[in-house]
């Protein structure tokens, strides 16, 4: 068994999928600023903070959620294992050792919003249920990846007081 994920992580059952690179242009889900806004106001209404920044990022993203209210579709949940840098999921059929990618995931059904973010599957582990699927995120800009590592962290630091609560 594969190590899929080192350093902080979270696993949970989001809404997400694997689209395989066809050599044509891919629909991300969300562009760049789209998603960075998106996930600055997922931090926002989880931790109930307020700034201007942040006031302004919801009034923006409310504008074009509203835009968008009627063609919203999330994928499927799916058991996920989510890292800073890197994402791993279980599948019946496996994509192939380096095949590039998006991954599309939302981290709240609550305030949806699919993020479209390059991949490439850096290992595949075939076991009884299909294969155990690693992939590498490729953040084309410092400010998603500071955005999406922040929501990742906060997700692995809620996961451990959750699992301190639960012990006895």
């Amino acid at each position: 068994m594969i190590n899929p994920i080192s350093g902080p992580a979270f696993s949970a059952s989001l809404p997400f999928c694997w689209q395989a690179q066809d050599g044509g242009v891919h629909d991300c889900g969300s562009d760049e600023w789209e998603a960075i806004r998106y996930l600055l106001v997922l931090a926002d209404f989880e931790q109930n903070s307020e700034s201007i920044e942040l006031a302004q990022a919801r009034q923006d993203l409310l504008l074009l959620w509203l835009a968008r209210s009627q063609t919203m579709q999330l994928p499927a949940a799916q058991a996920l294992t989510v890292g800073l840098s890197r994402l791993a999921w279980q599948t019946c059929t496996a994509p192939q050792l380096g095949e590039q990618g998006l991954i599309r995931l939302a981290f709240s059904t609550r305030f949806p919003l699919v993020l479209g973010i390059q991949a490439r599957i850096c290992a595949v582990q075939p076991d009884e249920q299909g294969a155990l699927c690693v992939a590498e995120l490729i953040f084309n800009s410092p400010q998603l990846q500071d955005q999406f590592e922040q929501t990742v962290f906060r997700y692995h630091r809620r996961a451990i007081q959750l699992a301190k609560q639960t012990q006895p």
